[in-house]
């Protein structure tokens, strides 16, 4: 059974989502706990966990900017304020901020289903999305591979933007596609 069923974040879900957290990111490019908590309070409705069956598999995480053609790298620091940025009244591209599966579960082609499915939530309760925009790591390549398996088409290469766990940089990849609505 590979469906997904997707549920807004409470705080009570913090301890999951940062046990996911640790699970799927390196030390140096894990959010703090306060963030994830920040976010939740602030935009519900971009913080969705994902459920299989009875269990919790894993989560996603956007935000709404207002469209910029070349994002500004600094809107993509890690454990940036959600609300410098976001903009749900006036904002037309969803930024997905996070997303990560549980290791047993990877592999599993859950990962296109959790994206696709965050979109829509996303799409139906905020009509005026146009697009969609991310921040991958370069050498993350089953990542790279779920987005441009989904329609994101590169559009901006971040040089040395992520420190890797050697002290060594690593290049960010800005993804980008268009948001179609579909009717309820």
């Amino acid at each position: 059974m590979n469906a997904l069923r997707l549920t807004e974040a409470t705080p009570a879900d913090l301890d999951r989502i940062m046990e996911l957290e640790r699970q799927g990111f390196a030390t140096g490019h894990q959010e703090l706990r306060s963030t994830y908590a920040q976010r939740i309070a602030s935009f519900p409705q971009g913080c969705l966990m994902a459920l299989r069956g009875s269990d919790c598999v894993g989560c996603v995480f956007s935000e709404i900017w207002c469209f910029q053609h070349s994002p500004d790298a600094a809107h993509f620091t890690l454990g940036h304020d959600i609300r410098e940025h976001h903009d749900p009244i006036q904002g037309t591209e969803l930024y997905i901020s996070s997303m990560t599966l549980a290791p047993a579960v990877r592999g599993q082609g859950l990962g296109a289903p959790l994206l696709q499915g965050c979109m829509e939530h996303a799409a139906r309760a905020f009509p005026q999305l146009n697009s969609a925009v991310l921040l991958v790591n370069a050498t993350w390549e089953p990542a790279r591979r779920i987005y441009s398996g989904v329609g994101f088409l590169e559009i901006a290469h971040l040089t040395d933007f992520f420190h890797a766990a050697d002290a060594t940089f690593q290049d960010g990849i800005v993804m980008r596609r268009p948001l179609r609505h579909r009717a309820s």
